[in-house]
């Protein structure tokens, strides 16, 4: 039988970490497997970071065992205060949220897409590559399409 540790990720590579557990005098872990949601197929991936509060399964002797995952504290708080929001972002700032009846992707230099309720919304420049369909009322307002312009309503 194994036990469950918390500790502060100190290295990383490949899908591997090693970990210092302050409860056993600072011990350092072996390398650790970080486990994956999935790795054949759909195939998910993350790596702990440094400093990063994990949590662990190791072995009885300590000699093996995986990091399972990180835990939010007071340093680094969660980013969000809901049971119905899936949430990630990037270290360089981009997020994604998906939440009950919408979907918000919201890139570091500011360019927004979401999905909400029936409504698709870019804020930001939006270049189609092949052709637009449209069924459907459009509103091109103050707009200039193949140098043709249209202006107000």
């Amino acid at each position: 039988m194994g036990t469950l540790k918390r500790g502060i990720v100190v290295e990383g590579r490949g899908s591997q970490v090693r970990v210092q557990f302050e409860d056993s005098d600072g011990m350092i872990s072996p390398w650790l497997d970080v486990a994956q949601e999935a790795t054949i197929g759909k195939r998910s991936f993350r790596r702990f970071k440094a400093g990063e509060l994990v949590r662990c399964y190791l072995d009885r002797k300590g000699e093996s065992g995986e990091a399972l995952f990180a835990i939010y504290n007071d340093k680094n708080t969660a980013p969000a205060d809901s049971d119905e929001l899936f949430y990630e972002e990037a270290a360089d700032g981009s997020k994604l949220e998906w939440g009950i009846g919408s979907f918000r992707y919201t890139n570091a230099d500011g360019t927004v897409f979401e999905v909400v309720g029936g409504d698709v919304i870019v804020t930001g420049n939006l270049k189609v590559s092949g052709d637009l369909t449209v069924g459907g009322e459009t509103d091109l307002k103050d707009t200039e399409i193949n140098g043709v312009s249209q202006i107000g309503s």
